[in-house]
């Protein structure tokens, strides 16, 4: 299999998150129950558009508060919306650095302005592993958009089946499929590493 380039997902596969974090921290900070929080956010049309800089950080806040019956500002919404993040996954950077030696290696993230601030800087020293990283809010263009994937293929100058794309989201995984794109969907270490080995992808072990 002549695959060239692997990209990545980051939340999810490189490092973990949960947005439940998110909904407990806003529970304290505005005294209503986690579970209600959670009936009355919705992952709609206006947090796809943020993930892709269509909106601006203000306008996105505006949005939470309405969901939620609540007026936050600036500072107590980022305090909530910036606590999803978890740590890297035991054994990532090391198996980031062996690949580089054989592949080219990027990342492809769906994500926003204000979340960006808190992942580059927290997982800093995994991320410079990757050539580049591909975020939905800088290319403006999402997962599972095809301009997405297609946005890093003609980066990387190869054809779909030239390249491998690991995420733990089988929709994204699915429109990579449609497009020619190797996929592994991801749903644990230990099976990410069994599924590069049915790809024929030889970790360096030096």
């Amino acid at each position: 299999m002549n695959i060239k380039a692997i990209i990545f997902d980051l939340g999810g596969v490189v490092f973990d998150f949960s947005f439940d974090k998110t909904f407990e921290h806003w529970s304290k900070a505005i005294g209503k129950d986690v579970h209600e929080i959670k009936k009355q956010f919705k992952f709609g049309d206006s947090f796809e558009k943020f993930e892709r800089n269509e909106i601006s950080p203000e306008q996105f806040i505006e949005y939470a508060s309405q969901q939620l019956n609540h007026k936050f500002n600036t500072k107590n919404f980022e305090l909530g919306w910036n606590a999803i993040y978890l740590n890297s996954f035991p054994g990532i950077k090391e198996l980031l650095i062996k690949l580089r030696s054989n592949f080219q290696l990027v990342a492809l993230t769906n994500t926003n302005v204000i979340h960006s601030k808190i992942w580059k800087t927290k997982f800093a020293d995994t991320l410079k592993i990757f050539e580049k990283v591909f975020s939905s809010h800088e290319i403006r263009t999402r997962k599972p958009e095809v301009t997405s994937y297609q946005t890093v293929l003609d980066y990387l100058s190869l054809e779909p089946q030239q390249t491998l794309f690991l995420d733990d989201n089988e929709e994204y995984i699915n429109a990579a499929k449609k497009l020619g794109i190797n996929t592994i969907l991801v749903s644990s270490y230990n099976e990410m590493m069994q599924r590069l080995k049915e790809f024929e992808i030889k970790v360096n072990r030096k």
